[in-house]
Protein backbone atom coordinates (compact mmCIF):
# COMPACT_ATOMS: atom_id res chain seq x y z
CA UNK A 1 0.00 0.00 0.00
CA UNK A 2 2.85 2.65 0.71
CA UNK A 3 4.73 1.52 -2.41
CA UNK A 4 1.42 2.51 -4.60
CA UNK A 5 1.08 5.63 -2.71
CA UNK A 6 4.98 6.48 -3.42
CA UNK A 7 3.94 5.44 -7.08
CA UNK A 8 1.43 7.34 -7.39
CA UNK A 9 3.66 10.67 -6.22
CA UNK A 10 5.98 9.80 -8.58
CA UNK A 11 3.70 9.74 -11.44
CA UNK A 12 1.98 12.67 -10.67
CA UNK A 13 5.64 14.79 -10.55
CA UNK A 14 6.59 13.06 -13.74
CA UNK A 15 3.44 14.68 -15.20
CA UNK A 16 3.73 18.15 -13.94
CA UNK A 17 7.53 17.90 -15.20
CA UNK A 18 5.92 16.80 -18.74
CA UNK A 19 3.55 19.68 -18.53
CA UNK A 20 6.33 22.28 -17.39
CA UNK A 21 8.99 21.80 -19.72
CA UNK A 22 7.04 20.55 -23.29
CA UNK A 23 5.46 23.00 -25.97
CA UNK A 24 8.42 25.08 -25.73
CA UNK A 25 11.87 26.25 -26.59
CA UNK A 26 15.16 24.97 -24.74
CA UNK A 27 15.56 27.22 -21.97
CA UNK A 28 18.97 28.92 -22.82
CA UNK A 29 18.17 28.84 -26.47
CA UNK A 30 19.22 32.39 -28.56
CA UNK A 31 19.32 32.93 -31.99
CA UNK A 32 22.31 35.95 -32.88
CA UNK A 33 21.63 36.98 -29.72
CA UNK A 34 17.82 37.11 -29.09
CA UNK A 35 16.41 34.92 -26.31
CA UNK A 36 14.17 33.04 -27.14
CA UNK A 37 14.38 29.91 -24.26
CA UNK A 38 11.56 29.07 -22.34
CA UNK A 39 9.27 30.77 -25.01
CA UNK A 40 6.40 28.97 -26.45
CA UNK A 41 6.23 28.27 -30.51
CA UNK A 42 3.99 31.29 -30.89
CA UNK A 43 6.14 33.63 -28.74
CA UNK A 44 9.49 32.80 -30.23
CA UNK A 45 7.93 33.92 -33.57
CA UNK A 46 6.83 36.82 -32.30
CA UNK A 47 10.34 37.86 -30.38
CA UNK A 48 12.32 37.05 -33.41
CA UNK A 49 10.38 38.77 -35.64
CA UNK A 50 10.30 42.10 -33.22
CA UNK A 51 14.27 41.79 -32.54
CA UNK A 52 15.60 40.12 -35.80
CA UNK A 53 13.25 41.29 -38.72
CA UNK A 54 14.39 44.88 -38.35
CA UNK A 55 18.45 43.91 -37.92
CA UNK A 56 17.47 42.06 -41.63
CA UNK A 57 16.42 44.96 -43.27
CA UNK A 58 19.24 47.36 -42.28
CA UNK A 59 21.91 47.99 -44.70
CA UNK A 60 25.17 45.25 -44.75
CA UNK A 61 28.29 46.54 -44.40
CA UNK A 62 30.88 44.45 -46.42
CA UNK A 63 34.68 45.42 -45.83
CA UNK A 64 37.71 43.75 -48.54
CA UNK A 65 41.48 45.14 -48.68
CA UNK A 66 40.48 48.55 -47.00
CA UNK A 67 37.65 49.43 -49.08
CA UNK A 68 33.84 49.20 -48.21
CA UNK A 69 30.91 48.22 -49.81
CA UNK A 70 26.80 48.74 -49.10
CA UNK A 71 23.58 46.95 -50.24
CA UNK A 72 20.38 46.26 -49.09
CA UNK A 73 19.81 42.58 -47.98
CA UNK A 74 17.16 42.35 -50.33
CA UNK A 75 19.18 43.24 -53.01
CA UNK A 76 21.94 40.72 -52.03
CA UNK A 77 18.93 38.20 -52.32
CA UNK A 78 19.34 37.65 -48.23
CA UNK A 79 16.15 37.00 -45.89
CA UNK A 80 15.41 35.63 -42.62
CA UNK A 81 13.01 32.26 -42.51
CA UNK A 82 11.53 32.75 -39.32
CA UNK A 83 9.29 29.80 -39.03
CA UNK A 84 11.97 27.48 -39.76
CA UNK A 85 14.43 29.18 -37.39
CA UNK A 86 11.76 28.46 -34.39
CA UNK A 87 11.59 24.70 -36.02
CA UNK A 88 15.14 23.95 -35.78
CA UNK A 89 14.95 24.41 -32.02
CA UNK A 90 11.43 24.10 -30.74
CA UNK A 91 10.77 21.17 -28.04
CA UNK A 92 6.89 19.79 -28.94
CA UNK A 93 5.04 17.67 -26.10
CA UNK A 94 6.53 14.61 -25.07
CA UNK A 95 7.28 11.80 -22.66
CA UNK A 96 10.94 10.90 -23.63
CA UNK A 97 12.54 11.73 -20.25
CA UNK A 98 16.00 12.66 -22.67
CA UNK A 99 14.20 14.81 -24.67
CA UNK A 100 12.41 16.52 -21.53
CA UNK A 101 15.66 16.71 -19.86
CA UNK A 102 17.13 18.66 -23.12
CA UNK A 103 14.72 21.13 -22.95
CA UNK A 104 15.99 21.77 -19.67
CA UNK A 105 19.91 22.03 -19.76
CA UNK A 106 19.80 22.04 -23.63
CA UNK A 107 19.67 25.57 -26.05
CA UNK A 108 22.72 27.34 -26.49
CA UNK A 109 22.86 29.94 -29.82
CA UNK A 110 21.24 28.89 -32.79
CA UNK A 111 22.34 29.88 -36.17
CA UNK A 112 19.10 31.72 -38.28
CA UNK A 113 18.01 30.17 -40.95
CA UNK A 114 18.15 32.21 -44.04
CA UNK A 115 16.87 32.52 -47.24
CA UNK A 116 19.09 33.10 -49.87
CA UNK A 117 18.78 34.04 -53.84
CA UNK A 118 21.93 32.86 -54.45
CA UNK A 119 22.47 34.55 -58.04
CA UNK A 120 21.25 38.28 -56.03
CA UNK A 121 23.98 37.56 -53.68
CA UNK A 122 27.20 36.29 -56.36
CA UNK A 123 25.61 39.87 -58.68
CA UNK A 124 26.01 41.83 -55.14
CA UNK A 125 29.15 40.32 -54.67
CA UNK A 126 30.43 40.97 -58.25
CA UNK A 127 29.51 44.43 -57.64
CA UNK A 128 32.15 44.55 -55.18
CA UNK A 129 34.24 43.12 -56.78
CA UNK A 130 34.69 45.50 -59.41
CA UNK A 131 36.14 47.58 -56.89
CA UNK A 132 38.47 45.44 -55.59
CA UNK A 133 39.57 43.17 -58.60
CA UNK A 134 42.75 43.52 -60.01
CA UNK A 135 43.13 40.90 -62.39
CA UNK A 136 46.19 39.02 -63.61
CA UNK A 137 47.95 40.19 -66.61
CA UNK A 138 49.01 37.58 -69.01
CA UNK A 139 51.73 36.83 -70.30
CA UNK A 140 51.86 37.80 -74.32
CA UNK A 141 53.48 38.43 -77.62
CA UNK A 142 52.61 40.54 -80.18
CA UNK A 143 53.76 41.60 -83.70
CA UNK A 144 54.05 45.09 -85.03
CA UNK A 145 56.42 46.65 -88.05
CA UNK A 146 57.96 43.19 -88.77
CA UNK A 147 59.08 42.45 -85.23
CA UNK A 148 57.84 40.76 -82.14
CA UNK A 149 57.60 41.95 -78.75
CA UNK A 150 57.47 40.14 -75.49
CA UNK A 151 54.56 41.57 -72.78
CA UNK A 152 55.59 40.47 -69.10
CA UNK A 153 53.08 38.89 -67.13
CA UNK A 154 51.33 39.95 -63.64
CA UNK A 155 49.60 38.52 -60.60
CA UNK A 156 46.41 39.91 -59.95
CA UNK A 157 44.53 40.09 -56.48
CA UNK A 158 41.14 39.53 -56.70
CA UNK A 159 37.60 38.91 -53.98
CA UNK A 160 37.14 35.25 -53.67
CA UNK A 161 33.52 34.96 -54.07
CA UNK A 162 33.39 31.86 -52.83
CA UNK A 163 34.39 32.24 -49.93
CA UNK A 164 32.69 35.29 -49.43
CA UNK A 165 29.14 34.08 -49.85
CA UNK A 166 30.16 31.65 -47.54
CA UNK A 167 31.25 34.29 -44.93
CA UNK A 168 27.90 36.19 -45.60
CA UNK A 169 25.17 33.18 -44.73
CA UNK A 170 27.19 32.60 -41.74
CA UNK A 171 27.47 36.05 -40.03
CA UNK A 172 24.54 37.60 -41.79
CA UNK A 173 22.79 39.49 -38.35
CA UNK A 174 25.20 37.84 -36.18
CA UNK A 175 27.36 40.91 -36.58
CA UNK A 176 26.68 44.25 -36.28
CA UNK A 177 29.86 45.61 -37.72
CA UNK A 178 30.99 45.12 -41.34
CA UNK A 179 31.53 41.38 -42.55
CA UNK A 180 35.69 41.08 -43.57
CA UNK A 181 35.37 39.24 -47.23
CA UNK A 182 38.11 37.14 -47.71
CA UNK A 183 39.99 37.66 -51.12
CA UNK A 184 42.73 35.83 -52.96
CA UNK A 185 46.35 36.23 -55.39
CA UNK A 186 45.40 34.89 -58.98
CA UNK A 187 48.22 33.69 -60.79
CA UNK A 188 48.20 34.43 -64.30
CA UNK A 189 47.82 31.31 -66.70
CA UNK A 190 50.56 32.06 -69.24
CA UNK A 191 53.69 33.33 -66.94
CA UNK A 192 57.08 34.17 -67.76
CA UNK A 193 59.19 30.97 -68.78
CA UNK A 194 55.89 30.38 -71.70
CA UNK A 195 56.38 33.57 -73.27
CA UNK A 196 60.47 32.93 -72.75
CA UNK A 197 59.91 30.01 -74.63
CA UNK A 198 57.53 31.00 -77.12
CA UNK A 199 60.18 33.83 -78.15
CA UNK A 200 62.71 31.46 -78.29
CA UNK A 201 60.91 28.94 -80.22
CA UNK A 202 58.39 30.90 -82.74
CA UNK A 203 58.29 34.66 -82.62
CA UNK A 204 61.78 35.42 -82.71
CA UNK A 205 62.72 33.13 -85.82
CA UNK A 206 59.25 33.54 -87.17
CA UNK A 207 59.77 37.82 -87.67
CA UNK A 208 63.61 36.72 -88.81
CA UNK A 209 62.84 37.42 -92.63
CA UNK A 210 60.37 37.34 -95.71
CA UNK A 211 58.59 33.65 -96.39
CA UNK A 212 58.97 32.28 -100.00
CA UNK A 213 55.67 31.29 -101.16
CA UNK A 214 55.62 28.73 -104.05
CA UNK A 215 52.51 28.42 -105.93
CA UNK A 216 52.98 25.82 -108.73
CA UNK A 217 55.84 27.27 -111.07
CA UNK A 218 55.85 30.86 -109.97
CA UNK A 219 56.42 32.88 -106.23
CA UNK A 220 56.61 35.27 -103.99
CA UNK A 221 57.67 36.49 -100.91
CA UNK A 222 55.97 37.58 -97.84
CA UNK A 223 57.87 40.33 -95.90
CA UNK A 224 58.05 40.07 -92.27
CA UNK A 225 55.57 43.31 -91.92
CA UNK A 226 53.08 41.72 -93.62
CA UNK A 227 53.42 38.28 -91.53
CA UNK A 228 53.25 40.26 -88.42
CA UNK A 229 49.90 41.65 -89.62
CA UNK A 230 48.27 38.52 -89.26
CA UNK A 231 49.54 36.87 -86.59
CA UNK A 232 48.67 36.60 -83.23
CA UNK A 233 49.60 34.06 -80.19
CA UNK A 234 46.97 32.95 -77.86
CA UNK A 235 47.24 31.55 -74.81
CA UNK A 236 45.27 28.06 -74.27
CA UNK A 237 43.56 26.60 -71.23
CA UNK A 238 46.61 24.66 -69.99
CA UNK A 239 48.73 28.44 -70.47
CA UNK A 240 50.74 27.65 -73.84
CA UNK A 241 51.33 30.42 -76.26
CA UNK A 242 50.15 29.19 -79.71
CA UNK A 243 50.36 30.88 -82.87
CA UNK A 244 47.44 31.33 -85.04
CA UNK A 245 47.54 33.03 -88.55
CA UNK A 246 44.63 35.00 -89.92
CA UNK A 247 44.73 33.67 -93.36
CA UNK A 248 41.91 35.81 -94.69
CA UNK A 249 43.76 38.59 -93.47
CA UNK A 250 47.02 37.22 -94.90
CA UNK A 251 45.57 36.74 -98.52
CA UNK A 252 44.42 40.45 -98.55
CA UNK A 253 47.73 42.07 -97.68
CA UNK A 254 49.09 39.80 -100.28
CA UNK A 255 46.36 39.42 -102.56
CA UNK A 256 48.21 41.02 -106.22
CA UNK A 257 51.12 38.30 -105.76
CA UNK A 258 48.39 35.83 -105.35
CA UNK A 259 45.96 37.28 -108.36
CA UNK A 260 49.49 36.71 -110.52
CA UNK A 261 49.82 33.32 -109.19
CA UNK A 262 46.27 32.30 -109.67
CA UNK A 263 44.13 31.58 -113.54
CA UNK A 264 40.23 33.03 -113.28
CA UNK A 265 38.25 30.53 -114.36
CA UNK A 266 36.52 31.76 -117.90
CA UNK A 267 32.39 30.79 -118.44
CA UNK A 268 32.15 29.68 -122.63
CA UNK A 269 30.47 32.59 -124.54
CA UNK A 270 29.11 32.80 -127.95
CA UNK A 271 30.41 35.40 -129.85
CA UNK A 272 30.42 36.74 -133.71
CA UNK A 273 34.02 36.31 -134.44
CA UNK A 274 34.88 36.32 -138.63
CA UNK A 275 31.16 37.18 -139.12
CA UNK A 276 29.67 33.36 -137.83
CA UNK A 277 28.76 32.90 -134.49
CA UNK A 278 31.95 31.03 -132.93
CA UNK A 279 31.60 29.42 -129.24
CA UNK A 280 35.13 29.96 -127.25
CA UNK A 281 34.77 27.43 -124.64
CA UNK A 282 34.89 27.21 -121.01
CA UNK A 283 38.62 27.23 -119.32
CA UNK A 284 38.92 25.99 -115.45
CA UNK A 285 40.85 27.85 -113.07
CA UNK A 286 43.46 27.59 -110.22
CA UNK A 287 43.41 29.93 -107.25
CA UNK A 288 44.95 29.61 -103.82
CA UNK A 289 42.13 28.98 -100.65
CA UNK A 290 43.34 31.31 -98.03
CA UNK A 291 43.25 28.99 -95.43
CA UNK A 292 46.19 26.76 -97.61
CA UNK A 293 48.21 29.95 -98.12
CA UNK A 294 47.75 30.67 -94.25
CA UNK A 295 48.56 26.86 -93.16
CA UNK A 296 51.98 26.47 -95.68
CA UNK A 297 53.02 30.15 -94.70
CA UNK A 298 52.36 29.01 -90.55
CA UNK A 299 54.68 25.66 -91.15
CA UNK A 300 57.55 27.76 -92.58
CA UNK A 301 57.44 30.60 -89.61
CA UNK A 302 59.67 28.84 -87.37
CA UNK A 303 62.47 28.25 -90.06
CA UNK A 304 65.27 30.17 -90.63
CA UNK A 305 66.87 30.86 -94.16
CA UNK A 306 66.52 28.96 -97.16
CA UNK A 307 63.70 26.92 -95.22
CA UNK A 308 61.60 29.05 -95.17
CA UNK A 309 59.26 28.21 -98.29
CA UNK A 310 55.93 27.71 -98.10
CA UNK A 311 54.51 25.25 -100.73
CA UNK A 312 51.05 26.01 -101.28
CA UNK A 313 48.18 23.50 -103.13
CA UNK A 314 46.26 25.27 -105.56
CA UNK A 315 42.25 24.40 -106.14
CA UNK A 316 40.18 24.41 -109.36
CA UNK A 317 37.99 26.66 -109.52
CA UNK A 318 34.97 25.71 -112.49
CA UNK A 319 32.93 27.98 -115.00
CA UNK A 320 29.66 28.92 -113.93
CA UNK A 321 29.03 28.26 -117.71
CA UNK A 322 30.01 25.15 -118.87
CA UNK A 323 30.78 24.60 -122.74
CA UNK A 324 28.72 22.17 -123.33
CA UNK A 325 25.54 24.38 -122.18
CA UNK A 326 26.26 26.98 -124.67
CA UNK A 327 26.61 24.58 -127.09
CA UNK A 328 22.83 23.51 -126.34
CA UNK A 329 21.47 26.91 -127.03
CA UNK A 330 21.80 26.61 -130.57
CA UNK A 331 23.18 29.68 -131.83
CA UNK A 332 24.32 28.90 -135.23
CA UNK A 333 22.22 31.06 -138.08
CA UNK A 334 20.57 34.21 -138.68
CA UNK A 335 16.87 34.38 -137.29
CA UNK A 336 15.90 38.13 -137.62
CA UNK A 337 17.91 40.78 -139.05
CA UNK A 338 16.93 44.02 -140.21
CA UNK A 339 18.45 47.10 -141.52
CA UNK A 340 17.52 51.41 -141.42
CA UNK A 341 19.22 54.41 -142.58
CA UNK A 342 19.63 57.56 -141.26
CA UNK A 343 20.48 61.28 -142.48
CA UNK A 344 24.10 62.74 -142.03
CA UNK A 345 24.71 64.19 -138.28
CA UNK A 346 27.42 64.06 -135.99
CA UNK A 347 25.42 63.51 -133.14
CA UNK A 348 23.33 60.85 -135.03
CA UNK A 349 26.69 59.14 -135.28
CA UNK A 350 27.56 59.30 -131.37
CA UNK A 351 24.31 58.12 -129.98
CA UNK A 352 23.70 55.33 -132.70
CA UNK A 353 27.56 54.17 -132.64
CA UNK A 354 26.97 53.97 -128.52
CA UNK A 355 23.87 52.12 -128.00
CA UNK A 356 24.64 49.32 -130.96
CA UNK A 357 27.89 48.95 -129.05
CA UNK A 358 26.56 48.94 -126.11
CA UNK A 359 23.56 45.87 -127.50
CA UNK A 360 26.03 44.15 -129.67
CA UNK A 361 27.29 40.46 -128.52
CA UNK A 362 24.41 40.11 -125.86
CA UNK A 363 23.16 36.65 -125.41
CA UNK A 364 19.20 36.40 -124.65
CA UNK A 365 18.84 32.60 -122.81
CA UNK A 366 15.18 30.89 -123.70
CA UNK A 367 12.95 32.69 -121.59
CA UNK A 368 14.54 35.83 -121.54
CA UNK A 369 13.74 39.13 -121.91
CA UNK A 370 15.75 42.08 -124.43
CA UNK A 371 15.88 45.23 -123.04
CA UNK A 372 17.43 48.27 -124.57
CA UNK A 373 16.98 50.79 -121.80
CA UNK A 374 18.67 48.10 -119.03
CA UNK A 375 21.39 47.69 -122.05
CA UNK A 376 21.71 51.03 -123.17
CA UNK A 377 21.64 52.73 -119.47
CA UNK A 378 20.35 56.23 -118.87
CA UNK A 379 22.10 58.31 -121.83
CA UNK A 380 24.31 60.83 -120.42
CA UNK A 381 27.64 62.31 -121.34
CA UNK A 382 29.03 59.91 -118.80
CA UNK A 383 27.88 56.80 -120.48
CA UNK A 384 29.27 58.23 -123.90
CA UNK A 385 26.21 60.23 -125.28
CA UNK A 386 25.75 63.33 -126.64
CA UNK A 387 22.96 66.27 -127.34
CA UNK A 388 20.59 65.49 -130.08
CA UNK A 389 17.24 65.81 -131.35
CA UNK A 390 14.28 63.47 -129.68
CA UNK A 391 10.46 63.99 -129.80
CA UNK A 392 9.11 65.60 -126.71
CA UNK A 393 5.32 66.55 -126.46
CA UNK A 394 4.78 66.08 -130.56
CA UNK A 395 7.88 69.08 -130.68
CA UNK A 396 11.58 68.62 -131.52
CA UNK A 397 14.00 69.13 -128.47
CA UNK A 398 17.83 68.55 -127.94
CA UNK A 399 18.67 65.92 -125.33
CA UNK A 400 21.11 63.74 -124.52
CA UNK A 401 20.77 60.66 -126.78
CA UNK A 402 18.88 61.59 -129.27
CA UNK A 403 18.55 59.42 -131.78
CA UNK A 404 18.68 56.12 -129.51
CA UNK A 405 15.21 55.25 -131.36
CA UNK A 406 16.87 54.59 -134.53
CA UNK A 407 18.46 51.74 -132.84
CA UNK A 408 15.44 50.85 -130.48
CA UNK A 409 13.14 50.55 -134.51
CA UNK A 410 15.48 48.31 -136.05
CA UNK A 411 16.05 45.78 -132.93
CA UNK A 412 12.09 45.64 -132.79
CA UNK A 413 11.74 44.74 -136.54
CA UNK A 414 14.65 42.45 -135.98
CA UNK A 415 12.65 40.93 -133.09
CA UNK A 416 9.58 40.55 -135.36
CA UNK A 417 10.72 39.24 -137.83
CA UNK A 418 11.88 36.64 -135.79
CA UNK A 419 9.16 35.59 -133.48
CA UNK A 420 10.06 37.25 -130.30
CA UNK A 421 7.01 38.28 -128.01
CA UNK A 422 6.57 42.14 -127.98
CA UNK A 423 6.98 43.00 -124.56
CA UNK A 424 6.78 46.57 -124.46
CA UNK A 425 7.44 48.55 -127.81
CA UNK A 426 5.54 52.23 -128.29
CA UNK A 427 5.87 53.91 -131.80
CA UNK A 428 6.63 57.46 -132.31
CA UNK A 429 3.79 60.24 -131.89
CA UNK A 430 4.10 60.96 -135.74
CA UNK A 431 5.27 59.08 -138.26
CA UNK A 432 9.09 59.54 -139.54
CA UNK A 433 9.55 58.43 -143.12
CA UNK A 434 12.83 56.36 -142.71
CA UNK A 435 11.20 54.22 -140.55
CA UNK A 436 8.81 51.27 -141.77
CA UNK A 437 5.29 52.52 -141.73
CA UNK A 438 3.73 50.65 -138.32
CA UNK A 439 6.57 48.97 -137.22
CA UNK A 440 8.55 51.18 -135.00
CA UNK A 441 9.84 51.84 -131.37
CA UNK A 442 10.71 55.21 -129.37
CA UNK A 443 12.58 54.73 -126.02
CA UNK A 444 12.74 57.04 -123.17
CA UNK A 445 14.94 57.02 -120.08
CA UNK A 446 12.60 56.10 -116.97
CA UNK A 447 9.53 55.91 -118.98
CA UNK A 448 9.52 54.32 -122.54
CA UNK A 449 11.72 50.78 -122.87
CA UNK A 450 11.88 48.31 -125.94
CA UNK A 451 11.45 44.69 -124.57
CA UNK A 452 10.98 41.45 -126.37
CA UNK A 453 10.93 38.18 -124.94
CA UNK A 454 12.62 35.25 -126.06
CA UNK A 455 9.88 32.38 -126.74
CA UNK A 456 12.22 29.85 -127.93
CA UNK A 457 13.95 26.86 -126.89
CA UNK A 458 17.21 27.90 -128.02
CA UNK A 459 19.21 31.35 -127.25
CA UNK A 460 19.37 34.56 -129.13
CA UNK A 461 22.55 35.94 -129.83
CA UNK A 462 22.09 39.66 -130.53
CA UNK A 463 24.72 41.49 -133.11
CA UNK A 464 24.00 44.65 -134.02
CA UNK A 465 26.31 46.60 -136.53
CA UNK A 466 26.62 50.61 -137.36
CA UNK A 467 28.05 52.38 -140.39
CA UNK A 468 28.24 55.99 -139.18
CA UNK A 469 27.02 58.25 -142.22
CA UNK A 470 29.33 60.76 -144.01
CA UNK A 471 28.38 64.93 -145.37
CA UNK A 472 26.69 63.64 -148.76
CA UNK A 473 25.75 59.84 -147.75
CA UNK A 474 23.78 58.44 -145.38
CA UNK A 475 24.84 55.87 -142.28
CA UNK A 476 23.11 52.68 -141.31
CA UNK A 477 22.57 50.20 -139.05
CA UNK A 478 21.95 46.41 -138.60
CA UNK A 479 20.78 44.07 -136.40
CA UNK A 480 20.96 40.58 -136.49
CA UNK A 481 19.93 38.01 -134.51
CA UNK A 482 21.21 34.64 -134.36
CA UNK A 483 19.81 31.80 -133.03
CA UNK A 484 18.00 28.25 -134.37
CA UNK A 485 15.13 29.04 -137.04
CA UNK A 486 11.79 27.95 -135.27
CA UNK A 487 9.03 30.41 -136.08
CA UNK A 488 8.01 31.28 -139.64
CA UNK A 489 6.85 34.91 -139.81
CA UNK A 490 4.13 36.49 -142.16
CA UNK A 491 3.36 40.04 -141.90
CA UNK A 492 1.35 42.34 -143.65
CA UNK A 493 0.62 46.15 -143.60
CA UNK A 494 -2.37 47.72 -144.55
CA UNK A 495 -2.96 51.20 -146.46
CA UNK A 496 -2.83 54.10 -144.37
CA UNK A 497 -6.45 55.80 -143.46
CA UNK A 498 -7.83 58.41 -141.54
CA UNK A 499 -5.91 61.04 -142.41
CA UNK A 500 -5.44 64.44 -140.10
CA UNK A 501 -4.15 67.39 -141.30
CA UNK A 502 -0.93 69.26 -139.22
CA UNK A 503 -1.57 72.75 -138.01
CA UNK A 504 0.89 75.73 -138.11
CA UNK A 505 2.21 77.19 -134.95
CA UNK A 506 4.43 79.77 -134.22
CA UNK A 507 6.85 79.77 -132.03
CA UNK A 508 8.85 82.98 -130.28
CA UNK A 509 10.12 81.11 -127.72
CA UNK A 510 14.31 80.76 -127.60
CA UNK A 511 15.49 77.20 -128.78
CA UNK A 512 12.46 76.73 -130.99
CA UNK A 513 13.33 74.55 -133.49
CA UNK A 514 11.24 75.11 -136.77
CA UNK A 515 9.74 71.72 -137.98
CA UNK A 516 7.29 70.76 -141.25
CA UNK A 517 4.34 69.11 -141.15
CA UNK A 518 3.39 65.86 -142.07
CA UNK A 519 -0.05 64.24 -142.21
CA UNK A 520 -1.79 61.92 -139.15
CA UNK A 521 -3.18 58.71 -140.26
CA UNK A 522 -3.88 55.06 -138.88
CA UNK A 523 -2.31 52.00 -140.16
CA UNK A 524 -3.04 48.19 -138.99
CA UNK A 525 0.08 45.92 -139.02
CA UNK A 526 -0.38 41.80 -138.57
CA UNK A 527 1.97 39.52 -137.76
CA UNK A 528 1.28 35.55 -138.13
CA UNK A 529 3.35 33.17 -136.67
CA UNK A 530 3.69 29.40 -138.46
CA UNK A 531 5.40 26.33 -136.82
CA UNK A 532 5.96 23.58 -139.09
CA UNK A 533 3.66 25.16 -141.85
CA UNK A 534 0.70 25.50 -138.76
CA UNK A 535 -0.59 28.65 -138.23
CA UNK A 536 0.17 28.90 -134.40
CA UNK A 537 -1.00 32.77 -133.55
CA UNK A 538 -2.27 35.99 -135.31
CA UNK A 539 -1.35 38.94 -133.66
CA UNK A 540 -2.51 42.53 -135.01
CA UNK A 541 -1.69 46.02 -134.03
CA UNK A 542 -3.74 49.37 -134.58
CA UNK A 543 -1.20 52.35 -135.32
CA UNK A 544 -2.06 56.05 -134.83
CA UNK A 545 0.10 59.06 -135.93
CA UNK A 546 -0.97 61.86 -135.15
CA UNK A 547 -0.27 64.66 -137.64
CA UNK A 548 3.24 66.56 -136.89
CA UNK A 549 2.49 70.23 -136.49
CA UNK A 550 4.60 72.57 -138.72
CA UNK A 551 6.46 74.36 -136.55
CA UNK A 552 7.32 78.12 -137.89
CA UNK A 553 10.05 80.24 -135.30
CA UNK A 554 8.72 83.66 -135.21
CA UNK A 555 5.81 86.52 -134.57
CA UNK A 556 3.04 85.22 -137.01
CA UNK A 557 2.27 87.93 -139.80
CA UNK A 558 -0.36 90.09 -139.32
CA UNK A 559 -3.59 88.90 -141.56
CA UNK A 560 -3.80 90.70 -144.84
CA UNK A 561 -7.04 92.71 -145.23
CA UNK A 562 -9.35 91.84 -147.71
CA UNK A 563 -9.27 94.29 -150.74
CA UNK A 564 -12.19 97.21 -150.45
CA UNK A 565 -15.30 96.18 -152.46
CA UNK A 566 -15.04 97.54 -156.10
CA UNK A 567 -16.54 100.90 -156.85
CA UNK A 568 -20.00 100.67 -158.31
CA UNK A 569 -19.95 101.82 -161.92
CA UNK A 570 -21.59 105.37 -162.46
Amino acid sequence: MAASGVLLVLVGAYAVLVLSLSDQVPRSTTVAGVQIGGLSYEGAVDRIRDRLLPRAEQPLHLSADGKTHTVRPVDAGLGLDVPATVDSVYQPRTLNPVELVGSLTGGGEVRPVLTVDENALSGALGAFAKDIDRHPSEGAITFAGGTAKATEPAAGHVLDQSAAARRIRSEFLRTSGPIALPTKDQKPRVGRAEVQRAMREFATPAMSGPVTVRVNSKSFQVAPADLGAALTMVGDESGRLAPKLDAAALAKRVSKDLAAVSTKSRDASVKIFGGRPTIFPAVAGQTVPPANLGSAVLAALPKSGDERVATVRTQATQPKVTTKAVQQLGVKQVVGEFTTTYPHADYRNTNIGRAAELIDGTLIKPGGTFSLNGLVGERTAANGFTEGFVIKGGRLREELGGGVSQVATTTYNAGFFAGMDDVEHRPHGFYIDRYPVGREATVYWGSLDLRWRNNTPYGVLVQAVNVPSVSGAKGSITVRLWSTKYWTVKDKTSARYNFREPKAIHDTKAGCVPQDGVRGFDVDITRELYREGKLVKTEKDHVQYQPEDTIVCGEEPPATPPPPPPTPPT
